[in-house]
C-alpha cells in the first residue's frame, strides 16, 4: 500500500534568527501528521496545538496502524518527515519515496528550485494550498500557535499536491528518455533510509575538546594579526589598517598609500612594472569587463546575472487564490522585469574600472587578495627569495584559513551541538549537480585533516572505552575513470599497486617516489585530478606532466572527446548507470572543445564515484549492521569515506563489515545496473581514539 505522508512541527528561532525545525531539538513537538493511503481523502491527525488538547495515544495509534500496512511510504522531503516519526516513538522499516529527490534526477544536474511549489508549477499541478501559512511563518508563528483550519487545509492541500506530483513522476520515468533513471532513483530512495538513519545516529562531539580547539585558533589569531601589524607599521606608519578588509590588505601588498617605499619594497616588491615601478590602478570599460565575465562565466548565469528567485527564471508568476487555485493569466515578475533573471550592478562586482592582466587578479577594490591569490603570491616570491614577503604572505594566508575555521568548522560545530553532546550534520542529495552528497549544519564534509587544523580530535565515541573506525577508498575516482572509460593502461597501474597520487608527486617535487611524504602526496592530489577532469593549465613544470598523464592514457582522452561530442549534439550526457547530465546550450568552441568542457569531463567521474559506488556500499554495510544487531553506529560519511562509532569488542567485526561492503560493490554494481565492473577497489582501514588520532588497522 503507497501511503503520501508530511508532518507539521513547531520550531526554534536560533541567535542568527533562522528557524530549527529538527526533531533533535528538544523544545519541538510534532504538530500534526497528515496522510492518504491508495488515492484515499487525506486524513489529518492533530498531536499538539495551543489551543485545545488531544487524545496522543489515540492518534499515535491511529499513525503507527498507517505506518504497520504501507509498502511504500511517500513524501516531498520524506527523509525529515521519516526522522520525524522515529523520533517520536513510531516505527517504519519499508520502502520510500521522495518526490523532491524524483525531481532532483528529472532535471539532470540543471539548477532549478525543487520545493514542492516550484516542482508543481513545473509539472503544470495546481498547489492545493494558500499562502496563509507562509505569512504567519515570516512573523515567527509556529504551526502550534496559527489558526488550525489554516493548518489543517496546509497540510491537506501538502498531501493532494504531493500525491498528484508522485502520480505525474512515475509516469515520467516510464518515458523513453527518462527510463534509465529509475534504476537510479531507487538506488537514490534506498540510500535516503540509511543516511536518515545516520543523521539520527549523530557523532559524539568532545566539548571539552573543542573549547581547547577554540582557545588555540583564537590566540593563534592575534599572534598573526600582530605579526601582520608589526609590517604594516614599518610600511604604512600608523595609517590605521584592517586585515578583515580585502581593500585595505590589497593597498598594503600592492604598494598603495604606503609611507615609506624603500620599506615596502624590501618586504613585498609585488606589483611592479618591468621598471620596478608600483602597477596603475587596473582600468577598463564597461563592455570589456562584460565581455570579460562572459568568456569565464556560462551561459546559465548570463554576465554576472542570477536567476530571479522570485519566478525562478521563468519571467512569469502564477498568482494562487486563497482557495489554492491559480489566476488564469500568468503575470510579469516585477522583480526581474519578466527576464527570468536579475543583473548584478556592474560596480559591485568588482571591475568597472578595471583591466587586469587576469581577471582573476582583481576584486571590487583593485587587486584581489583572496586566499587563492595570496597562495600564488606566495609562491612567487617563494620562488624570487623574497624572503620577507614570503613571511607576511604565510600570515596572511594562514589567517584567512584561522578565520574560516573559527567561524566555518569550530562555531558550526559548537553551535549545532545539542545539550546530549551529540550533533546532527544533515546530508543533503539534492544539492550537487552531480548527486554528490553535501552537508549542512554544520558542514561536516569539508572537515580538515590532519594536525595543522585539529578541528576532527573533537569527535568520540559515545561509547565507554569505544573507537572510531574510518574506511576510505583508495583512489577512488581514478579507479572509477579507469572503469569508464576503459583505458587498458590505467587498469594495469591498479592492478599492479602503483600510487597514482604519489607518482603525481614524485613528479611535480622532482624527487623518487620513496622519497614523497604524506603532506606531499596529498597535495599532488589536485594535480591528478586535473588532468583526469580535462585540466591543462599551471607551471611548465605541471603542465609537462598533465601532457604525460594523457600520453599514458589514451583511451582517457578519447572518451572525454566521446562525451563532449555528445553534450554538443544532444545537450545530454547519459551513463550505462541510468545517471544524466543535462548541458543545454552546449557548443564546440574554435578549438574543438565544448563549452562546459570541464564539467562535462568532471560530472561522470564524480556522479559514479558519490553517486553509485559509495550509496551501494553504505546500503549493504547499513544491511549487514541490522542482520549481525552490531550496536556499533554509523555516523558519517566523508566523499568515499565512511565513519562509524564502533561498540567496545565488535572492532574486528565491524572492520570486516565495512571492508567487505565497500571492496565488493562490484557485485551490487553488475547487479543493478547489468554492467561488468572489471577495476578492483581497495579500502583503507583506520581507528582512534577520536577521528584525527587515527592508526592504521589491519585485518590480519
Amino acid at each position: 500500500m503507497i501511503t503520501v505522508l508530511d508532518v507539521e512541527t513547531t520550531f526554534v528561532v536560533n541567535d542568527k534568527r533562522r528557524s530549527d525545525p529538527s526533531p533533535f531539538c528538544p523544545e519541538n513537538k510534532l504538530v500534526s501528521v497528515q496522510y492518504s493511503q491508495d488515492s484515499q481523502e487525506p486524513q489529518f491527525v492533530w498531536f499538539h496545538h495551543s489551543t485545545a488538547k488531544f487524545d496522543t495515544a489515540k492518534a499515535s495509534q491511529q499513525i503507527q496502524d498507517v505506518l504497520d500496512t504501507t509498502t511504500t511510504l511517500v513524501g516531498h522531503n520524506i527523509k525529515f518527515d521519516l526522522m520525524w516519526l522515529w523520533e517520536t516513538g513510531f516505527s517504519y522499516d519499508g520502502a520510500v519515496y521522495d518526490t523532491m529527490l524524483g525531481e532532483y534526477m528529472l532535471l539532470r544536474g540543471q539548477k532549478w528550485g525543487i520545493s514542492l511549489a516550484d516542482c508543481c508549477e513545473r509539472r503544470n499541478i495546481t498547489l492545493k494550498k494558500s499562502q496563509l501559512v507562509e505569512d504567519y511563518i515570516k512573523q515567527g508563528k509556529g504551526f502550534d500557535v496559527i489558526p488550525k483550519e489554516i493548518v489543517e487545509e496546509y497540510g491537506v492541500g501538502d498531501i493532494i499536491s504531493t500525491r498528484e506530483l508522485y502520480d505525474e513522476q512515475k509516469r515520467l520515468y516510464t518515458k523513453t528518455g527518462y527510463y534509465d533513471l529509475a534504476k537510479h532513483l531507487n538506488l537514490m530512495n534506498k540510500f535516503l533510509l540509511v543516511l536518515a538513519d545516520t543523521e539520527r545516529n549523530g557523532i559524539k562531539i568532545d566539548l571539552d575538546q573543542l573549547h581547547k580547539v577554540k582557545d588555540d585558533y583564537e590566540k593563534e589569531k592575534a599572534e598573526l594579526e600582530q605579526s601582520l601589524f608589526d609590517v604594516a607599521q614599518e610600511v604604512m606608519g600608523d595609517t590605521p589598517i584592517n586585515f578583515a578588509s580585502p581593500e585595505q590588505v590589497g593597498q598594503l601588498i600592492y604598494s598603495r598609500k604606503v609611507k615609506d617605499k624603500r620599506q615596502w619594497a624590501s618586504h613585498f616588491n609585488i606589483g611592479l612594472n618591468e621598471k620596478g615601478k608600483p602597477l596603475l590602478r587596473p582600468r577598463m570599460s564597461t563592455s570589456h569587463f562584460v565581455n570579460s565575465v562572459k568568456m569565464m562565466t556560462t551561459r546559465t548565469f548570463k554576465t554576472k546575472a542570477r536567476q530571479c528567485t522570485q519566478c525562478y527564471g521563468k519571467g512569469f508568476i502564477h498568482k494562487i487564490k486563497k482557495d489554492g487555485t491559480r489566476w488564469k493569466n500568468p503575470t510579469k515578475c516585477k522583480t526581474c522585469s519578466g527576464r527570468g533573471y536579475t543583473l548584478i550592478p556592474l560596480h559591485k562586482i568588482a571591475g568597472l574600472h578595471m583591466n587586469p592582466r587576469d581577471i582573476l587578479d582583481v576584486s571590487a577594490n583593485g587587486f584581489a587578495t583572496d586566499k587563492k591569490t595570496l597562495v600564488r603570491l606566495l609562491q612567487t616570491a617563494k620562488h624570487n627569495g623574497n624572503h620577507n614577503a614570503v613571511k607576511f604572505l604565510t600570515s596572511a594566508v594562514r589567517l584567512n584559513a584561522v578565520d574560516v575555521y573559527l567561524s566555518s568548522f569550530v562555531g558550526g560545530i559548537e553551535r549545532n551541538t545539542r545539550s546530549n553532546f551529540l550533533l546532527h550534520p544533515k546530508f543533503n542529495q539534492c544539492i550537487t549537480r552531480t548527486t554528490r552528497l553535501s552537508s549542512s549544519d554544520p558542514n561536516f564534509q569539508n572537515q580538515p585533516r590532519g594536525t595543522t587544523f585539529p578541528v576532527r580530535a573533537v569527535v568520540v565515541s559515545r561509547f565507554e572505552d569505544g573507537k572510531i573506525l574510518q574506511a576510505d577508498y583508495s583512489q577512488l575516482e581514478f579507479r572509477v575513470a579507469a572503469q569508464l572509460c576503459g583505458d587498458d593502461k590505467m587498469r594495469d597501474d591498479i592492478l599492479e599497486g602503483q600510487d597514482v597520487h604519489k607518482y603525481t608527486a614524485s613528479i611535480i617535487f622532482d624527487k623518487a617516489e620513496d622519497d614523497v611524504t604524506k603532506e606531499e602526496r596529498t597535495s599532488a592530489k589536485a594535480h591528478t585530478f586535473k588532468p583526469l577532469y580535462g585540466g591543462f593549465s599551471g607551471t611548465p613544470r605541471e603542465m609537462a606532466y598533465y601532457k604525460a598523464f594523457v600520453d599514458k592514457y589514451p583511451k582517457l582522452g578519447a572518451w572525454h572527446q566521446d562525451l563532449q561530442t555528445e553534450a554538443i549534439s544532444h545537450g545530454i550526457v547519459r551513463l550505462y548507470t541510468g545517471q544524466q547530465f543535462a548541458f543545454p546550450d552546449t557548443k564546440r568552441m574554435s578549438n574543438g572543445s565544448a563549452t562546459n568542457a570541464p564539467s562535462i569531463k568532471n560530472y561522470p567521474v564524480q556522479g559514479v564515484a558519490g553517486g553509485c559506488v559509495v550509496p551501494l556500499a553504505l546500503v549493504d554495510l547499513h544491511s549487514r549492521f541490522k542482520n549481525s544487531k552490531s550496536k556499533s553506529l554509523i555516523i558519517n560519511t566523508v566523499h568515499d569515506s565512511v565513519v562509524v562509532d564502533v561498540y567496545p569488542g565488535e572492532e574486528k567485526q565491524v572492520a570486516h563489515m565495512m571492508y567487505d561492503a565497500m571492496t565488493k560493490v562490484s557485485n551490487k554494481f553488475e547487479e543493478l545496473y547489468n554492467v561488468k565492473w572489471t577495476i578492483p577497489l581497495e579500502v583503507d582501514l583506520e581507528i582512534g581514539n577520536n577521528w584525527l588520532n587515527m592508526k592504521n588497522y589491519s585485518l590480519t
